[in-house]
């Protein structure tokens, strides 16, 4: 029996092989997403908006070559990109430990940096991250189940994914789409789409460049374009989420690890799709957030 993307998330198997296997194939579809579409989508944006949710890099470069340059930026960091998934157990503890991050960072005295000095970096230098549920939502209310990060010049660059197939249903409600164009849809594009917001994380600037401190400072925005404070605290929160979610993937103990290389025939695809190979890595139940308290106390860990 065929699977209809519209209603069945495949990433929700109560397989954990099943979740890793979504997981490469999340990667290619995105990979093509992002090559196929990503500068139509990112010109769209930076019309509709007056400009595009990018690294300074790319909002240095002219107007007119910035939505093209995006789009080759981020297919790079897919390229690379290790793959992460956390299960129903591992999101509800990130987003819970985010929360108390974001609640113990609002709590220090005024002049008193963030608290994050102790947060751990990201699992790889480039990866895609995958929640089983949506840990936020973007400007028109689709929750946000992905990220991915990369290296931009000014530091580590992240940025989110949104839920396609609330959007699909969305334009069979709204928009008079078919139930067959919206499953054309999902498999043109995939289970994600562009979440319209990101962040580049910049070192400590306090942190010994020697030890590799994670990086858990916003960049300074540009002049012209301060977020709002409502806007900064979603991001804010977002952040704070993403880097518990790191902090589970590589604290040890704090979560049960399931991690696959992939075998020759991912490798073969992923080689067709003009991707490195990389492993996949499942973080599951048991949760235990003991080790993660660095991240919102005072405590070391």
């Amino acid at each position: 029996m065929t699977v209809d993307p519209l209603d069945v998330d495949p990433f929700a198997s109560a397989d954990p092989a099943a979740r890793i296997d979504h997981l490469y194939r999340l990667r290619r579809v995105t990979h093509r997403c992002i090559v196929r579409h990503g500068e139509s989508l990112w010109s769209h944006e930076q019309r509709y908006c007056g400009r595009l949710t990018a690294p300074a890099s790319i909002e240095n470069l002219p107007v007119s070559r910035q939505p093209a340059a995006m789009a080759e930026d981020e297919a790079a960091r897919l390229t690379d990109a290790h793959l992460y998934g956390l299960d129903e157990a591992a999101t509800a503890a990130a987003v819970t430990c985010g929360a108390s991050m974001v609640d113990y960072a609002a709590d220090l005295a005024p002049g008193v940096r963030r608290g994050w000095t102790y947060v751990e970096g990201p699992p790889a230098e480039a990866g895609l991250l995958r929640w089983a549920d949506g840990v936020g939502y973007d400007s028109v209310g689709v929750p946000l189940t992905a990220c991915h990060w990369g290296p931009a010049p000014e530091g580590i660059w992240l940025y989110w994914w949104a839920d396609h197939r609330t959007v699909a249903r969305h334009n069979m409600a709204q928009a008079g789409w078919t139930r067959r164009q919206a499953q054309q849809a999902l498999l043109d594009m995939g289970p994600l789409t562009f979440g319209g917001i990101g962040t580049t994380l910049a070192p400590c600037p306090d942190a010994d460049p020697a030890t590799h401190p994670a990086a858990d400072e916003f960049a300074d925005p540009p002049a012209h374009d301060a977020p709002s404070s409502q806007d900064l605290a979603e991001l804010f929160a977002l952040t704070a989420t993403v880097m518990a979610s790191w902090a589970l993937l590589t604290t040890p103990g704090a979560a049960h690890l399931i991690t696959h290389e992939p075998d020759p025939g991912e490798a073969v695809r992923d080689h067709r799709a003009g991707l490195t190979p990389r492993p996949a890595t499942l973080a599951t139940a048991p949760i235990n957030t003991r080790p993660l308290q660095h991240l919102y106390t005072q405590e070391q860990a």
